[in-house]
């Protein structure tokens, strides 16, 4: 009988490939059981290959009727692969639906593409001239014709999407919209099935197991051909896909920071190219690196300048906080204008980037501060669960009665978080309704649903929030906004600290007075600060400008390509030596230019000390070279290696 070889790759953290042998015929992509270090394992089949002159084991099952990974979705895997320098089987099983990850047997169904029908009724209304514009402009892109697609808040971007969505699936094709959070999808899908019907897929790690293989299942056989999801929906397979949109493109939490270290939007650009297909990445605050590529005229541009009403989007003005008489961070002197904006059954939006009620918990008699065990960082109190808990490892720990170190009972909480601003409104207005959106308020499933729904059914209502509420969300009757500790982005260690700040400022005031008069105050010690003066005006684009130039004056990103090396482990001293080594062996390359070892800011996470060591090179393929030759001509060599390590290409957070 003859066999077969194949080369399989295992969901473990070796980067080499398995040969396996089958007495049939296997495609390429196909999920396989079989035998690996003594347990039996899913993995996928990479390519035939020739008889190995070691012995093999046979592959116990096949697991597919059809590849579950077609030929342009293993291109585009293999490159994630090999762009992120990773294990193959790792990058195959982040994107595998958690049920095909499992010994799972499955059949194809038949492939049968789901007609739409588009609710004229819906869109009755006409295009404003600036919306019109950009569709016409966005439905002519062809092949891989990547555009970016500004547009201000409530200048209508989502309408424009779902006209786009209309023609291609006019003309036969699937769509994927990939935004940034969960929390985004209720809303889009709520006004995607009003247009579309029901028939719309979401995808997200807050769905079950169930509901997630259900929605890869239709998509393969073509009953679902417009999808909306986040980062693990990259590879749902949808059928004749043929448009990608990537909304709020901005957004940091397109960036997976756990595991395989990928862009999303990055993957998706990759998608679009090895598909021959359109990608617009939409924004109110582009990132400064799409903006570059605009300037460099790798990108088509499309902006609409002005909300729906013709309106420009807020201006903020900046209170100084310095010599504020403040009750849970808000200045006293606003509650009589958050007390008239309520009067008027308006909306209040309290944002402050901080869950739980108090960041730091400590006595006053010896000073003792509330740290994690495992971590060097500040236990957070959380009142409603009269809690201590550490926001690296989500450990908790109760509330002590006296001090550890001087067995004081003068024990207090300092400073703001979400929690005590709610606590406080509720005591200053007690009869207004409180919706608090934040990690801790939408860990239960429905949560964040029903969380959305309240803010919808109500008019007068004070709306607190971490990032979380500063996303994309459509909040109508929101006349006034409250920005507290605004100046944390200012004074970040961070490269990329004030491009953030400034795109978080600008989506802030995007959530209010949508469809009418506002105000967004700003608390700020940095009355003077050039940057925070500039952002008042509203103007995002002619504040990229400004900084895009300070970028390049100092040779960062965009106009740099920088990548992390991270050490981890119980020992600080073989996190040192381990990045050491590495800098030594880089050190030949003339091109790499090397920063650290350092301590991270964050030096402790889950009992790891954590280091790193900045590499930094002019072009991004010189930096990856690089790097990958530090992998696999040192890195990879070390036969016990005392630390955990991992690479992180144009980091998000540098912490």
């Amino acid at each position: 009988m003859e066999k077969f070889y194949y080369s399989v790759s295992i969901p473990v953290p070796i980067r080499k490939d398995f040969t396996y042998f089958s007495n049939e015929k296997i495609k390429s992509g196909s999920r396989v059981k079989v035998l690996f270090n003594k347990r039996k394992v899913v993995g996928v089949v990479c390519k035939q290959t020739t008889k190995p002159v070691f012995k093999t084991t046979e592959i116990e099952e096949l697991l597919d009727e059809t590849p579950t990974f077609d030929s342009l979705a293993l291109k585009t895997l293999n490159w994630i692969s090999d762009f992120y320098i990773h294990s193959r089987g790792e990058v195959f099983s982040n994107f595998l639906p958690p049920k095909l990850r499992k010994d799972f047997y499955y059949e194809n169904p038949e492939t049968k593409l789901k007609e739409y029908k588009v609710n004229d009724d819906d869109k009755r209304f006409s295009l404003t001239s600036n919306q019109q514009r950009a569709f016409k402009f966005l439905n002519k892109l062809d092949g891989f014709d990547p555009c970016l697609f500004h547009g201000v808040t409530s200048s209508g971007k989502t309408e424009v999407y779902m006209r786009l969505v209309e023609e291609a699936l006019k003309k036969g094709g699937s769509c994927l919209l990939l935004i940034p959070e969960i929390s985004l999808t209720p809303q889009l899908e709520q006004r995607f099935k009003k247009r579309f019907g029901e028939n719309i897929g979401t995808y997200h790690s807050k769905k079950t197991s169930k509901e997630r293989f259900e929605t890869w299942k239709k998509s393969k056989s073509g009953e679902l051909r417009v999808l909306i999801g986040t980062r693990s929906s990259l590879f749902v397979p949808l059928q004749k896909l043929s448009l990608i949109i990537i909304d709020e493109e901005h957004d940091a939490s397109f960036k997976q920071q756990e595991g395989l270290k990928f862009s999303a939007k990055d993957v998706a650009i990759k998608m679009a190219q090895d598909r021959k297909i359109p990608i617009i990445l939409a924004s109110a605050t582009p990132s400064l690196k799409m903006l570059h590529l605009v300037d460099k005229g790798k990108y088509k541009f499309i902006s609409i300048p002005k909300r729906v009403n013709d309106k420009n989007p807020p201006k903020f003005s900046i209170l100084n906080s310095h010599f504020l008489d403040r009750k849970a961070g808000i200045d006293t002197n606003l509650l009589s204008l958050i007390d008239k904006t309520i009067s008027k059954d308006k909306k209040v939006l309290i944002f402050i980037n901080r869950r739980g009620y108090s960041p730091v918990f400590k006595c006053t008699d010896c000073n003792w501060t509330a740290m994690c065990n495992s971590c060097n960082s500040r236990l957070v109190y959380h009142k409603d669960s009269a809690r201590l808990r550490c926001h690296r490892c989500d450990t908790s720990f109760g509330v002590p009665h006296s001090c550890p170190e001087c067995e004081s009972t003068k024990l207090t909480s300092e400073g703001v978080g979400t929690q005590k601003i709610e606590s406080f409104l509720n005591e200053e207005f007690p009869s207004v309704p409180m919706v608090r959106l934040d990690l801790d308020s939408t860990r239960k499933k429905g949560s964040l649903e029903r969380l959305l729904s309240e803010i919808s059914d109500t008019k007068k209502a004070f709306l607190i929030g971490t990032q979380m509420i500063a996303k994309g969300h459509d909040f109508s009757d929101v006349e006034l906004g409250i920005v507290i500790d605004a100046d944390l982005g200012l004074v970040s260690h961070e490269v990329n600290a004030v491009e953030k700040l400034s795109q978080l400022l600008i989506q802030v005031t995007g959530r209010v007075g949508r469809s009418g008069k506002s105000k967004i105050i700003v608390q700020s010690n940095l009355l003077d600060n050039e940057y925070l003066n500039v952002l008042s005006s509203g103007d995002y684009l002619e504040f990229s400008k400004h900084l895009l130039k300070e970028y390049e004056a100092a040779n960062l990103p965009p106009f740099s390509s920088v990548a992390i090396l991270r050490a981890s482990s119980p020992n600080k001293t073989s996190n040192v030596n381990f990045l050491n080594k590495a800098r030594k062996y880089l050190e030949k390359e003339t091109n790499c230019e090397c920063i650290g070892p350092l301590p991270d800011i964050i030096s402790k996470v889950r009992g790891n000390f954590r280091h790193s060591l900045l590499l930094k090179a002019k072009t991004l393929p010189t930096l990856h070279k690089n790097t990958k030759n530090l992998v696999e001509g040192y890195i990879e060599k070390q036969k016990r290696l005392k630390v955990r390590w991992s690479v992180d290409f144009n980091p998000i957070d540098y912490q």
